[in-house]
């Protein structure tokens, strides 16, 4: 199973049983709200304002 959020992306390893708590913790703890560059409305942790595909495409990642 693929596990894919805005706040990181992609989620790697999730056979590990901590991985997937702290997917889901991070889950809970995310807010819907506008990514300051795209605009999208997105679920990122409150503390957070871009989106993972915009931090990607600041940071020159996946071929953006």
């Amino acid at each position: 199973m693929i596990y894919y959020d805005d706040n990181f992306g992609v989620w790697d390893n999730m056979d590990d049983p901590d991985m997937e708590a702290f997917y889901h913790q991070t889950q809970r703890r995310s807010v819907e709200k506008e990514c300051s560059i795209c605009g999208r409305m997105v679920r990122i942790k409150k503390e957070y304002d871009k989106c993972n595909r915009c931090a990607d495409m600041i940071e020159g990642v996946g071929g953006y």
